[in-house]
């Protein structure tokens, strides 16, 4: 395990988890601020991996992660911004503002179609024009030219004028100054994955997948041409089915005109469980390029495994195809693969070897199910040839990229024996010559535009004994649109001939113009001299007038050299890719050495999916053993290694182990190397951080693993390599999902693109810590994402020189040294016993810590069962009975309460024994003699929560208190009896989680049932809905009051405090959606915490807990309103006035009546040391803001008492309201410096007289006093007692010993303390 903490790195002096503000957000919220004077210390504990302060209403748990979000990262704080309907491919940024592609339509319904700009003026997304026609892959920004380079799987901008439109044949554009332009070659015919620059060259790469230029000067003919099998073709097959629907093989060839898509609802069957296969003969030779096959997309049948056999040579083709699972480019002979998968409409296999063959035999002999069987053939050679044939048309299988003759006249299919093939021939008398209209138009299929050569073959008339009747004919041909030429061709030639008819430029077909030839007999044909003549019909051929060069999928493009007028302004590179491959990625960050990744390979097998072109060898270099086994889609040059990205899982050969969708490559021993253990799933994307420090993974992984395959980091999406210290590391803030791209933008923020699935400030594992001015994440473990906390407190380590404060969790959890129960100090986890299972709650009294849950395991030389004592103090388990159900096993214990006392505690849950004693749901511990005891009668269930307040008992959850179905039971004072207080019968709310002690003797609860959540009061009788309007995923873990300094709402909970109500858990409130905590002030709710899981779901707060007593309903201090302060005052003040003004005169009458002289008493002199009366006395000893005689005038002094903070080695309840005094108050207000030295002071004083400062007294409790007012002492029976004034014969004040040392002061029953020497 890498335990480490988050403690410095974590703290916000001035953006802490609670105070936090954004300076710009435009949506910021603000909350009740909470009073950590008062509150001490806080921990968050839960099922979470990050939290945030909630400080904006654009902030979220969880994000809709159908398509892309943009999130902004603002001082810590993450922001929805912008949504798409579709998935972000791609970004780059161009001074300040974003430019974004992908397949999406829309940004924040904005319609943008494919591609927007984040303008940073407006901070807002805008559309480029109408945006495009098709996914866009890559987008490059050139800061030079100020314009941005846009390559995917489109046609051309939407909206633009069709002479516009005719530049753009698809796949790349340019945008700049606020417009579409079309680079020079105008497009490719294939999609584009990336583009970059290489800054060395001063050239930008285009890559994907693309064999042509859309001007036609680079062009790969593979797929151009679809060879005719409805109209030219013999179609047959062997081992066909005998019956049924599915036995003819001219099934598969592009039924109903609309290709092989559509064939497989008419597939061809071959007998159950033979082999067999489909054949095409041809009336003429033909050197197949590629076939496009599909399966019978049936669910009982298909074609397993077949191969292509060339007819008359016998042998077989060699393929190339894309594996659709693996994605790999493969290769195949006899044994090649068909994809079951229906969604898969149909396979390309490219031909790796070309040969001529009359005709092709699909030959199958494996299947899926009963039977094989195809559902569609399509067969495309690279040579444009039209062989005239009577049917008219050439192909019906795909239209509009189809070569076809059309027929005029009479003609007849004659077959040459010299040459063996089919040729047309129309036979007429020489007499019609003139008015002859036999013609055959043949109009190609031209893929690019080009200069091409055009050839007219004839037929030698030997072979057909028709030399004596041929005479000339014409070609009429339509080039380019508008312009025709003619070519007069003598067709009486002995041999078979090919005449040179056309050169020069092509047009490309189109569905404005395709290029055409119409043959017909000459206007000024010769008469044959045998009086018949015959014209003859055989093949066209177009041959392109090229460079030389192929281009495959990358082509370099020069802006100087265009600029400059240099050709080539772009090319191909040098060396070339095999045809077929696909580049994803390209990093030319070193100039002279690029490297490319993508599904490619060499046929001689030196390098697989990454390579390396070098400028100076003009070579495709390959990288050490032999590349990588899957598909590469990401590379990242950072100094002397090649960190790649993608579907990997292994080098080519084999050797390196570890190499797991992501590795690096030493450029300097070329080595592979894996990033630790690597990923447990692909990467998609990779991105370098501002200082070059950090490489960020993203992809469809969960985690990060190290070598040893331990998971290293946790967030779904996305991981981070350390470049430096080369191994995994966290981020300090939480992003959950796959990013596509972070940039840094005006205002401090970061656009955050991609699936993000969650985003919160702090990275942490179910635990946070707060004191209001800093807060960190102590990490149980970043190696584990399946941490769930429960419970935690603290506890004050009074041996430490600085008091030490521990942080205890309980939950489930395990680590190599933690399971479940673990103590933070000295900035590390620690052990604390082996408690296997679960632990729910967690008390602390004094020095020790009480454990409740449902487990068993060992705790120091405990075996405790659900229920465990642990003294801190001395590090050692005390033993006590375990808790146990009716079945004998472990019981589950869910709540501690302590007794205000610390004499007794309390516990809930689901169980019926502690050790042998019958005690079902709730049981009590003496402290002292840790003996069980039962609390009452009549209960039995599940206990979920318990509260202690006015006097009574209350317990929630599924209860039976005397065979009565009940959610809550109350226990009243000294009752032995449970009482129902929330029968079943009458509420349908659905069982209580939590419980607290509200105003007026009532109960707030909280629960959900299967349509709601709910949180209000009860009083025995009626339920107060508290604003809750929660939705169905409401689950609330815990409630309490908490004291606030100020609010945005004047109102309060309870009314007339400084106190609001706080939620904990999953709360769903509207409009804010999931989070974890809330506060309600008596009207409205303002969300507080917000937390997220590492798979990005919303997470959830279990318990908070805080290091001073406070948040219960006896910690509330009630104030009158003002205006009846302000009345009860004036009445006071005219009382009292009145009275004094009535015993003067009484006084005046008495001494006149006697005689006595009415002077004034002369003032006392003064001397060192003098006393105060007793009742400045007393005001001045208690504390500033402490309770006066009249609830009014206590009120009024409470707005401006001194806080003070706690100072007690642990949370003792019963010592809520004390005036916890430091050393140097103690002596100024005691004139000693400890309690110790008072109590010296007293006994050498004794207890004769009147107690004084100068004179105090030493006396005992003798009972126990419970204060109720600030300024009270509370007192436990046989506490001493330093007593500095007894004037008053009611209420005496004194000191008392607060556990540490210190004095701590107040006023108390002078009838509740006895002498020393009286017993």
């Amino acid at each position: 395990m890498n335990c480490h903490r988050r403690h410095a790195a974590w703290q916000r002096w001035l953006f802490t988890i609670l105070t936090l503000l954004p300076l710009s957000q435009a949506d910021s919220f603000k909350e009740p601020l909470l009073n950590f004077d008062t509150i001490g210390q806080l921990g968050f504990v839960g099922d979470y991996a990050g939290i945030s302060p909630f400080t904006d209403t654009n902030q979220s748990a969880s994000f809709n992660t159908t398509y892309s979000n943009i999130v902004l990262q603002q001082h810590g704080i993450y922001t929805l911004f912008a949504t798409t309907n579709g998935d972000v491919h791609t970004t780059c940024q161009l001074v300040d503002d974003v430019f974004i592609g992908g397949s999406f339509t829309a940004v924040n319904n904005t319609i943008v179609n494919h591609i927007a700009r984040y303008d940073a003026a407006s901070h807002t997304f805008v559309s480029l024009q109408q945006g495009l026609d098709g996914p866009v892959h890559s987008v490059y920004c050139d800061e030079t030219n100020h314009a941005v380079y846009v390559g995917g799987e489109f046609r051309a901008p939407i909206g633009i004028d069709n002479t516009t439109a005719q530049n753009f044949t698809g796949s790349v554009g340019l945008w700049q100054n606020n417009r579409w332009v079309n680079l020079p070659w105008q497009g490719f015919n294939g999609p584009v994955y990336t583009i970059t620059r290489n800054p060395a060259q001063d050239t930008i790469l285009f890559g994907g997948r693309f064999e042509a230029t859309g001007d036609g000067f680079y062009y790969n003919t593979n797929s151009s041409q679809p060879v005719n099998l409805d109209a030219s073709a013999t179609v047959s097959s062997g081992n066909g089915a005998m019956n049924g629907d599915f036995t003819d093989p001219r099934n598969v060839i592009c039924q109903n005109n609309s290709g092989a898509s559509s064939s497989a609802d008419q597939p061809w069957l071959l007998q159950d469980g033979v082999p067999g296969y489909w054949e095409a003969q041809f009336a003429y030779p033909i050197e197949p390029s590629m076939f496009r096959i599909a399966n019978t997309h049936l669910p009982d049948r298909g074609t397993k495994t077949f191969g292509i056999l060339a007819l008359g040579s016998n042998e077989y083709f060699q393929l190339s195809y894309v594996d659709p699972i693996t994605q790999q480019l493969m290769t195949c002979t006899q044994s090649c693969p068909l994809s079951e998968n229906p969604q898969l409409v149909s396979e390309e296999f490219t031909v790796t070897k070309t040969m001529a063959t009359q005709g092709i035999r699909i030959m199958i002999d494996a299947w899926y199910g009963a039977g094989g069987g195809l559902g569609g053939v399509e067969i495309f050679q690279s040579d444009i040839a039209l062989h005239a044939h009577n049917s008219n048309g050439n192909s019906s299988c795909n239209s509009a990229a189809a070569s076809r003759t059309d027929v005029t006249g009479q003609w007849e299919d004659k077959f040459a024996y010299g040459a063996y093939q089919n040729f047309l021939t129309s036979t007429f008398p020489a007499t019609q010559l003139a008015s002859n209209t036999a013609s055959i138009r043949y109009t190609p299929y031209v893929p690019v535009q080009g200069n091409y050569a055009v050839y007219a073959k004839t037929p030698g008339c030997v072979g057909t004994s028709s030399c004596n009747q041929r005479t000339q004919i014409e070609f009429t041909m339509e080039m380019t649109p508008g312009n025709t030429t003619t070519m007069i061709l003598d067709q009486a030639v002995y041999e078979d001939t090919k005449t040179l008819i056309y050169t020069g430029l092509v047009a490309a077909s189109s569905e404005a113009f395709r290029p055409s030839l119409t043959l017909k007999v000459a206007p000024n044909a010769t008469p044959p001299a045998s009086g018949t003549v015959s014209l003859v019909a055989n093949s066209i051929e177009f041959i392109r007038n090229g460079t030389g060069a192929t281009l495959v999928s990358i082509l370099e493009y020069s802006p100087h050299n265009l600029t400059m007028n240099i050709s080539p302004a772009w090319r191909p590179l040098a060396d070339q890719l095999m045809v077929g491959s696909v580049v994803n990625t390209i990093d030319a960050s070193r100039g002279n050495e690029i490297y490319l990744g993508g599904r490619f390979f060499n046929p001689n097998g030196t390098f697989r999916n990454i390579a390396a072109f070098n400028y100076d060898r003009s070579l495709i270099l390959p990288l050490n053993d032999g590349g990588l086994n899957s598909n590469v889609t990401d590379i990242r040059v950072m100094g002397s290694n090649v960190y790649v990205g993608g579907q990997f899982n292994g080098t080519v050969t084999g050797t390196q182990t570890g190499i797991k969708y992501a590795a690096a490559y030493d450029l300097t021993s070329n080595t592979w190397s894996g990033l630790e253990g690597g990923l447990d799933g692909p990467v998609t994307h990779m991105m370098v951080s501002a200082d070059q420090r950090q490489l960020t993974l993203a992809g469809t992984f969960s985690h990060a693993l190290w070598s040893d395959q331990r998971v290293a980091t946790g967030p779904t999406g996305n991981a981070i390599w350390d470049l430096s210290r080369r191994q995994w590391t966290e981020r300090d803030s939480l992003i959950v999902g796959e990013i596509v791209a972070m940039h840094g933008i005006l205002n401090n923020r970061t656009m955050i693109v991609g699936r993000i699935q969650g985003a919160q400030t702090f990275r942490t594992n179910g635990i946070s810590l707060t004191d209001g001015q800093k807060q960190w994440q102590p990490l149980i473990s970043n190696d584990r994402d399946d941490v769930l906390i429960n419970a935690g407190v603290f506890w004050h380590n009074s041996s430490h020189p600085n008091n030490q404060t521990v942080t205890i969790i309980g939950g489930k959890f395990q680590t190599d040294n933690l399971t479940n129960l673990a103590m933070y100090y000295d900035d590390a986890w620690h052990e604390l016993g082996r408690l296997e299972g679960e632990i729910y709650s967690l008390a602390v009294l004094k020095n020790y810590l009480y454990i409740g849950g449902q487990f068993n395991g060992t705790l120091g030389t405990s075996q405790p069962k659900s229920f465990a004592i642990y003294d801190l103090a001395t590090r050692t388990s005390v033993d006590v009975s375990g808790i146990y159900g009716a079945d004998g096993k472990p019981g589950r214990v869910n709540v501690i309460t302590l007794r205000s006392d610390g004499k007794a505690l309390f516990i809930g849950g689901n169980f019926s024994l502690a050790g042998s004693l019958a005690c079902a749901a709730v049981c009590t511990l003496d402290t002292n003699t840790r003996q069980w005891n039962m609390v009452a009668q009549g209960m039995t269930g599940h206990v979920r929560d318990l509260t202690i307040s006015g006097g009574q008992m209350t317990a929630v959850g599924a209860l039976t208190v005397n065979d009565q179905p009940t959610y809550i039971a109350k226990l009243p004072d000294q009752a032995a009896t449970w009482i129902s207080y929330w029968p079943q019968t009458t509420a349908t709310f659905g069982v209580p989680t939590t419980v607290l002690g509200g105003p007026n003797q009532a109960v707030i609860v909280a629960g959900s049932n299967a349509s709601m959540g709910y949180l209000g009061s009860w009083d025995g009788q009626q339920f107060t809905d508290l604003g809750s309007n929660f939705g169905t995923a409401t689950d609330i873990s815990q409630l309490m009051y908490v004291p606030i300094t100020k609010s945005p709402s004047d109102q309060r909970y309870p009314a007339n405090t400084d106190d609001v109500l706080m939620a904990i858990g999953k709360l769903m409130i509207p409009p804010y959606g999931n989070v974890s905590a809330a506060f309600y002030d008596g009207s409205s709710w303002y969300p507080y915490i917000l937390t997220t899981r590492l798979n990005g779901t919303a997470g959830q707060i279990h318990h908070i807990f805080h290091g001073s007593s406070c948040c219960s309903v006896g910690d509330i201090r009630h104030y009158l309103p003002v205006p009846a302060v302000i009345l009860i005052s004036i009445a006071i003040s005219l009382g009292i006035i009145f009275v004094l003004v009535g015993l003067g005169l009484i006084v005046l009458f008495i001494r006149r009546r006697n005689g006595v002289d009415d002077y004034p008493e002369p003032l006392q002199p003064w001397k060192q040391g003098m006393q105060r009366s007793s009742l400045m006395e007393m005001l001045d000893a208690a504390p500033l803001g402490g309770a006066l005689a009249g609830a009014g005038v206590g009120a009024a002094a409470s707005a401006s008492r001194e806080k003070q903070k706690a100072a007690s080695n642990e949370m003792d309840l019963s010592d809520k309201r004390l005036n916890r005094m430091g050393p140097a108050a103690a002596e100024k207000n005691a004139g000693v410096s400890s309690f110790g030295a008072m109590m010296a002071a007293a006994l050498t004083q004794g207890n004769d007289g009147v107690a004084s400062e100068k004179s105090p007294h030493l006396y005992y409790a003798k009972h126990p006093f419970e204060a109720k007012e600030y300024g009270e002492l509370d007192l436990k029976a046989g506490d001493a007692i330093v007593v500095t004034d007894t004037s008053d014969n009611v209420w005496w004040m004194g000191y008392k010993d607060d556990g540490s040392g210190n004095p701590i002061s107040g006023l108390f029953p002078s009838n509740y303390v006895r002498s020393p020497s009286h017993p």
